[in-house]
């Protein structure tokens, strides 16, 4: 799993700092974020602000800092984390949005593997 969360920071740092695109999706709110410099992502080379430029790297930190905590506060602090992060690319930027969607998928399906809904405090698998 440690793996996974490696290609995933990786990925995330890489999209949104460094990759370049010269398409832009234009977004309702970009009337708004042009306005503020620290969301300004209009002239940027890859369309990610410097909000999105600081959130990918902390993003890349939280996920392989989790392999260090408990499941369970995991379990609980991912949804928040992911979650946030995604309402805040659907409310901003469309392109962060569709480079996080990777980001969602392997959240959503890889890591409720990686930690059952049926785990209890204690660690054991609960029964029937």
């Amino acid at each position: 799993m440690i793996i996974l969360s490696l290609i995933e920071s990786i990925y995330i740092i890489y999209m949104f700092n460094y990759f370049k695109t010269e398409k832009y999706l234009s977004h309702p709110f970009d009337v708004f974020t042009k306005k503020i410099d620290f969301i300004d992502h209009s002239e940027k080379d890859n369309h990610i602000c410097s909000l999105g430029n600081l959130v990918g790297y902390l993003l890349a930190i939280w996920f392989i800092v989790r392999h260090s905590i408990d499941k369970k506060t995991v379990k609980k602090y991912n949804k928040i984390i992911i979650y946030g992060v995604l309402v805040g690319c659907i409310m901003t930027n469309i392109n962060a949005l569709l480079y996080f969607i990777p980001i969602i998928i392997i959240e959503n399906y890889l890591v409720s593997l990686w930690i059952p809904s049926n785990t209890s405090t204690e660690g054991e698998i609960k029964k029937g």
